[in-house]
């Protein structure tokens, strides 16, 4: 799970932001449930305040922490920062694996790492490793090895330990390594992306597991209560290779009609294509980063995939879902201390968690989508239409 996450000089975040997952004991026990962190953290603002950015922030992570021991030796290192000044990106993150709890410190350039430090941070605050440029510089001696090895200046050394065989099994590196690489987002370098199976991987992936394919069946049937069941089949191409789809059961008046994928609504086909992305993460207890996940999804169907996480019967694992969206009505079923707001003034965006903002106008119990709409919260876009005109 994330606790912290901070970045400075990162794409539109020019000054140190910090977004903040824990949650206390002023926290109410229906949301905190007795963890250190929420599981859910709804990220809104207006188009082009930044929201995508913290996404993109946690994908970086995932690239650079978890893969970028396969970067060839010129190969860029994917960090924007702000108007593409030449100063390091700085990043932190706290985080935790299972009982274990780290803090990662990151300070990069394009072409080359300056410092990367691995802490522990149980009982004690212990340096794992740190690095300068291509050099550790201190370590600890469950992690000496390191020492020995060549470090790529594009590489971070929680990916490259991968590639080589340690006497040690290293522990910290391999939990942290872990983490990253349990993140899956749907937005890259250049920003959102449809990352989704198509509707022919997907039924072939639910066909293999029938647990998944009972969860996915599970949720559409309740997004769009006119699906009394969903079964896969297979054909054949017009080349004679083999591939599943899905055949939709509605009934009206007592008759069964089955319909194919192209005869369901936009949400239920986004859904179905999906919904892997949802079970993959709950059942692993990764993090899944989502870039407006409400697109082609009804409001009311919201809460049941945020639900999915804020629930302790279907989230065992504490898996993480952060996501942005343009649906306003959402942050009522967020709450105050799971909703973020990214605001932008002079092209510079900075963010807080709603339950940040003193006195008695937010409160957990009572409806906070009014108050945002009436534009007291912040995030909203800052529409002048004064004085336009089309020229007809």
């Amino acid at each position: 799970m994330i606790k912290r996450l901070g970045v400075k000089n990162y794409c539109s975040f020019n000054e140190g932001v910090e977004i903040n997952f824990e949650l206390d004991k002023k926290v109410p026990d229906e949301v905190r449930q007795g963890l250190v962190a929420t599981t859910v953290l709804g990220i809104k603002g207006a188009n082009g305040s930044g929201k995508t950015n913290i996404i993109k922030v946690i994908e970086f992570l995932n690239q650079f922490c978890a893969h970028s021991a396969k970067n060839k030796e010129d190969d860029d290192i994917e960090v924007v920062t702000f108007f593409h000044n030449e100063n390091p990106t700085e990043v932190y993150i706290e985080f935790c694996v299972d009982d274990m709890q780290f803090h990662y410190e990151l300070e990069v350039t394009k072409t080359h790492v300056i410092k990367e430090i691995l802490y522990r941070t149980n009982s004690r605050k212990v340096k794992v490793f740190e690095r300068k440029y291509d050099e550790i510089v201190e370590c600890i001696d469950d992690v000496s090895e390191l020492k020995n090895i060549v470090i790529k200046s594009n590489a971070s050394i929680l990916s490259i330990y991968k590639t080589y065989k340690f006497k040690s099994p290293m522990v910290d590196l391999s939990l942290s390594n872990l983490f990253f690489y349990k993140i899956i987002s749907n937005v890259n370098y250049f920003g959102y992306y449809d990352r989704e199976f198509d509707y022919r991987k997907a039924s072939e992936e639910y066909e293999k597991d029938q647990k998944l394919f009972s969860f996915v069946k599970h949720i559409l049937m309740s997004a769009d209560n006119g699906i009394q069941d969903i079964k896969i089949h297979q054909t054949t191409d017009s080349e004679g290779k083999e591939y599943s789809y899905p055949i939709f059961s509605h009934n009206h008046n007592g008759e069964v009609f089955n319909l194919t994928y192209y005869a369901q609504s936009s949400g239920t086909k986004a859904l179905f294509k999906k919904m892997y992305m949802y079970w993959l993460v709950l059942s692993s207890g990764g993090i899944l980063a989502l870039d407006e996940f409400d697109i082609h999804i009804h409001s009311m169907v919201l809460p049941l995939l945020i639900n999915l996480f804020a629930n302790k019967e279907t989230n065992k694992y504490n898996s993480q879902f952060i996501f942005t969206a343009h649906n306003s009505e959402v942050i009522d079923t967020l709450g105050k201390y799971r909703t973020i707001l990214v605001n932008k003034e002079d092209n510079v965006s900075y963010c807080y968690r709603l339950d940040e903002i003193s006195g008695s106008m937010v409160r957990n119990d009572r409806a906070i989508t009014p108050l945002y709409l009436k534009k007291k919260l912040g995030g909203v876009p800052h529409i002048n239409d004064e004085g336009f005109n089309l020229g007809v």
